[in-house]
């Protein structure tokens, strides 16, 4: 080979070498050094943080804007499914037979849940003895003695008061009032009552004043039967109803009789058998339902995303998930989407220095001759 031909590979072969390892060392300093070393730390560890906070900007502020999310939920086909789930949904809510809340509910919720309803009766009692005071009440009272008189007045109370529920009553007077002649004869500061029925209790014993009390009243009971409401009434005095009324409502019995009323109510209500739901509505109800809320709730979505967004700090989020990549990741991502371009930039490197030695030899050739 003659030495003009040598010197014509020497220079394309040092002209390849030179443009292909340069562009190589470019990409490989891209990325390389991951911590500064000799003065020298590669371009996208060195930029992580300001990269990680242009990654973030864009994100948020131009590719996950609300416009965005909702067109991409109707091109998903979003609203159809949450249509047919959200119809499903109220289906199964209206149409399945179902038990009890005891039968539903976990055993750790049903302990809590009973907890609290334990606690309940007191509160509602407290609350109703203390409304009973108040002077709303009593206007509730007069108006429902007024209501009574207008609507029952001309009645005999003979049609509320049959002999079963004369002797019911009567039973439940004796009972009441041998209590409190109790209670009254074990009070501390026993009073001129207290007295009176602790030597009725002693000359008659329990029973026979329970008995006599309950014949008392039955009798009393049967005489008004015979009457109208509005002759039983005029005949005690509506402002004498009233005061036993008040009385009544505000004793610690009838407090005590609601406490455990709101109980019995609570826990009742806790073993009642749901059943299935849809048996108080319309035939079509579920069906109407589920087409007038599935378009309801996404109006709703459309309404509250802007907002939801708005309060989400997407730039920030990426910015931070960004961050807590480490360098290799970062550079897994970049070259999994980038490879085949930087293996042509090094290639291209080596295109180009190949060229560059073919001119530098035709510039030496026109040079030297």
């Amino acid at each position: 080979m003659s030495p003009l031909w040598q010197y014509f590979l020497l220079n394309v072969a040092i002209g390849t070498i030179a443009g292909g390892v340069t562009n190589a060392i470019a990409v490989w300093m891209l990325f390389h050094p991951y911590e500064k070393r000799f003065g020298f730390h590669g371009a996208i560890p060195k930029n992580k943080a300001r990269l990680a906070k242009s990654i973030g900007k864009t994100v948020g502020e131009r590719l996950l804007t609300p416009k965005d999310l909702l067109d991409e939920l109707h091109r998903a086909g979003f609203r159809e499914t949450l249509d047919r789930k959200l119809g499903e949904f109220i289906q199964h809510a209206l149409e399945v037979e179902r038990g009890s809340l005891r039968d539903l509910l976990p055993a750790s919720v049903i302990g809590e849940v009973e907890t609290a309803l334990a606690g309940l009766g007191p509160v509602v009692g407290e609350r109703v003895s203390v409304y009973a005071t108040t002077p709303a009440y009593e206007l509730r009272v007069r108006e429902a003695l007024a209501k009574l008189r207008s609507e029952l007045g001309a009645r005999p109370v003979s049609d509320v008061l049959t002999e079963a529920r004369r002797r019911d009553l009567a039973a439940q007077a004796a009972t009441l009032a041998t209590q409190v002649l109790e209670e009254a004869r074990q009070a501390e500061q026993r009073s001129m009552g207290a007295r009176l029925g602790d030597a009725v209790l002693r000359l008659a014993g329990e029973e026979r004043t329970k008995a006599f009390i309950e014949r008392t009243v039955a009798d009393a009971l049967g005489r008004a039967g015979t009457r109208t409401w509005g002759e039983l009434i005029d005949t005690i005095g509506e402002g004498v109803v009233m005061q036993w009324v008040l009385e009544a409502s505000r004793s610690p019995k009838v407090q005590q009789l609601v406490a455990d009323g709101t109980a019995t109510a609570a826990t009742a209500l806790l073993d009642r058998p749901i059943g299935r739901p849809a048996r108080f509505l319309a035939d079509d109800a579920a069906a109407r339902l589920g087409a007038t809320a599935g378009p309801a709730l996404w109006e709703w979505l459309e309404r509250q995303l802007p907002q939801i967004v708005e309060q989400l700090d997407i730039p920030g989020m990426v910015e931070r998930k960004v961050l807590g990549f480490s360098t290799a990741r970062i550079e897994e991502i970049i070259r999994a989407v980038t490879q085949k371009e930087l293996t042509m930039i090094v290639n291209l490197g080596y295109v180009l220095g190949a060229v560059i030695g073919v001119l530098s030899f035709v510039g030496t050739q026109l040079l030297n001759n």
